[in-house]
């Protein structure tokens, strides 16, 4: 049976060199096409540039990269890490640094390996109950009944009640912190956290809260790695330019930088 061909991925080495408008253009200049075009990939890469390449296209990707001043390495694609499933953090005790879940279980924090945040949009529906004029069959029909019974009329009769749909966007806060041996990943979920742990700190603005709390964590932990977004939190840049579209993309971004944490570059 022939050996199978081992597959390669290429990564960014330096959390501080994800910077979406330079890699598009690095990828537009290899591919021959506009960079506006090479921006979707950049946005979407999160540090994990190309997987399930050959190893002589991932070489050659990760040099032209780093010839351009943005770091770059490719490695086998079994070399990348995987996350392990995360557990909901409820509440915190920030004194003793333990979370603990709805259920009240104690999640001890010590030393995670990365803080990765995120802001990210979404979109929430809900049915509301709107008044609808009914059609002219039957308001003609309505009419004739009411004028043969000699009722008055009433303008509630001519209208009808329908479920509405109406979507609405409002942004959420992800925080994971992660640890390796034994591997695991507590998620804050900001508005389903109850930060209490803020004490005197605490404002009556979830997204406020949170970003509190990821300045907190920074400061007892600085040596873990952080996401762009937790960078954006401590430098106080706008959340509109994080980037993040959805979880999965802070899970990729997660991913990469513990695969870089793993093979200490």
């Amino acid at each position: 049976m022939a050996e199978q061909e081992i597959r390669y991925a290429v990564l960014l080495r330096k959390p501080e060199q994800l910077a979406f408008p330079a890699l598009a253009e690095i990828l537009a200049r290899r591919r021959g096409c506009p960079t506006l075009d090479a921006m979707a990939s950049a946005r979407s890469c999160w540090g994990i540039l190309e997987q399930d390449r050959e190893e002589a296209a991932a070489k050659d990707l990760a040099a032209a990269l780093t010839a351009a001043g943005l770091e770059a390495l490719a490695l086998p694609q079994n070399l990348l890490e995987e996350l392990p499933a995360a557990q909901a953090a409820a509440k915190a005790d920030l004194d003793q640094r333990v979370f603990f879940s709805d259920s009240g279980e104690a999640l001890p924090a010590a030393a995670p390996v990365l803080l990765c945040a995120a802001i990210i949009k979404r979109t929430v529906t809900q049915t509301i109950k709107v008044q609808k004029d009914i059609g002219l069959a039957q308001k003609a029909l309505q009419v004739g009944l009411i004028m043969a019974s000699g009722l008055p009329i009433r303008t509630a009769s001519m209208r009808k009640e329908e479920g509405k749909v109406v979507a609405s966007t409002e942004l959420r806060g992800l925080l994971d912190l992660v640890f390796v041996e034994p591997d695991r990943r507590l998620r804050v979920v900001s508005d389903d956290f109850d930060y209490s742990c803020l004490k005197d700190k605490k404002t009556f603005d979830s997204l406020s809260n949170f970003r509190l709390l990821a300045r907190r964590l920074a400061g007892f932990w600085p040596e873990a790695g952080r996401s762009r977004g937790l960078r954006f939190i401590l430098e106080n840049q706008p959340q509109r330019e994080m980037g993040y579209e959805s979880p999965v993309d802070l899970e990729r971004e997660s991913r990469w930088l513990l695969t870089l944490k793993a093979l200490r570059v």
